[in-house]
């Protein structure tokens, strides 16, 4: 049955069960020390799911500011964020994870490719029915479910292959087998800054990382390559995804619910797995936090911009089926989820949802696509803020709370020049 809270809780969570300090008789006339009463007042705020007591209370909810200046309701606020939605049609060419009609219940992935499309090429050639056809979404599908309800389906095991991938970080061909063993062992030497174009006057694009000049040799050393986990073209079927399930009845105020949310991931022999979620509710506030073990060997941590580290995943961690069954309890199909390149966290949640707003193709790059405009630079520009200054690595719950913000600001940005027109001012 789909409830409208998180389903369940860390082995972490922040709560007060067992904690001593913080139980006293009941009409007693017991002092409380300061502590007590600071930690009395802290458990008195509504539950959600985290990680750990420190993450809890850095979370410590304070209304968003764009939020409280749109002054609407809950009901009126959703049916306005609807029209920024994508368009069920678009959300395969965007790359997202979609079902397949050839292969119900499982998922595909269509990534495009920067370079022009070779239709001669071994991979670009469909086997069943052409890439278009079989990356449809079948709305109202009922194949995908919660996630211990997905049966695998026993297949003749498939003979080890040798495949051919690009890193991501420094371009170079590498290979793998078909299981996930490495058969590339060497250092990967790459620049992990963006190459910026030249200012005026200047000739040459250049990495923020060193400011060395495009096709220098890599300033950073990793002990192998990476790779993303899906190739250009099709991908898939994929076994493993959830789809979000309409709600048996609607909700008694016609609000089906806003999330914002952000995913870090590592780099793993499969690709790039979760290794941690946030999700934050219309208003900002943090209703669900946790880190997550990937099922693959982990390669590299992405530390640097992920933020999380083996000693975070040493602790007492979800695993992604898990994550699932909790979001499931409480988003559903007609569940607007809000993220910046929303397409890399679905598929790192492996979970399929078509009712979505992505502030990166809401607010488009100049250039156009396949071009986009960073979260940090979107929030720099329009709301004032400087985000992601850690070095130690992005913060999840900031970035959700700050692609929440993008939207609402979108909204009321719109909403004046709108009055503006009626009024006859523009």
């Amino acid at each position: 049955m789909i409830t409208d809270d998180p389903g369940g809780t860390s082995g972490n969570s922040s709560g007060s069960e067992g904690n001593k300090e913080n139980s006293s008789p009941r009409g007693g006339n017991t002092t409380l020390s300061r502590r007590q009463k600071k930690n009395r007042g802290r458990n008195s705020s509504p539950p959600t799911t985290t990680t750990s007591k420190k993450k809890q209370k850095k979370h410590c909810h304070t209304v968003l500011r764009q939020y409280a200046k749109l002054n609407l309701s809950d009901y009126d606020l959703f049916e306005t964020i609807l029209n920024y939605t994508l368009r069920p049609e678009d959300l395969f060419l965007l790359g997202y994870p979609v079902e397949s009609r050839l292969y119900p219940g499982r998922a595909m992935i269509f990534r495009n490719q920067t370079k022009p499309f070779d239709v001669n090429a071994k991979e670009f050639v469909p086997k069943d029915e052409s890439v278009y056809a079989s990356l449809l979404v079948q709305n109202g599908s009922e194949q995908f479910g919660k996630a211990q309800e997905i049966v695998p389906v026993k297949r003749p095991e498939p003979e080890c292959t040798t495949e051919e991938k690009k890193c991501v970080r420094c371009q170079k061909s590498f290979f793998i087998t078909s299981t996930g063993e490495y058969l590339t062992q060497e250092h990967c030497m790459y620049h992990w800054g963006k190459l910026l174009r030249p200012p005026s006057g200047g000739s040459e694009s250049f990495y923020s990382c060193c400011k060395a000049k495009k096709y220098t040799k890599g300033c950073s050393t990793a002990k192998l390559h990476v790779w993303s986990g899906v190739d250009p073209g099709r991908n898939g079927p994929f076994d493993g995804y959830v789809r979000t399930r309409p709600r048996k009845t609607p909700p008694p105020d016609g609000n089906y619910g806003v999330y914002a949310l952000d995913c870090e991931m590592c780099y793993t022999t499969s690709g790039l797995e979760l290794t941690k979620i946030s999700v934050v509710a219309h208003d900002g506030r943090l209703v669900y936090d946790t880190y997550v073990r990937p099922e693959s060997l982990i390669i590299d941590y992405n530390t640097r911009f992920s933020g999380v580290t083996a000693k975070d995943l040493s602790k007492r961690t979800k695993l992604l089926k898990d994550v699932q069954n909790d979001l499931m309890g409480f988003i559903t199909a007609d569940t607007i989820l809000i993220g910046h390149g929303l397409e890399n966290d679905l598929r790192a949640l492996r979970m399929v949802h078509t009712t979505v707003v992505d502030t990166a193709i809401i607010f488009p790059h100049i250039l156009g696509p396949p071009y986009r405009r960073s979260l940090k630079s979107l929030v720099y520009q329009l709301l004032k803020r400087d985000i992601q200054r850690d070095s130690g690595g992005h913060n999840s719950y900031e970035d959700a709370c700050s692609c929440l913000e993008l939207v609402l600001w979108k909204i009321r940005k719109d909403r004046q020049f709108r009055d503006e027109l009626l009024l006859g001012k523009c």
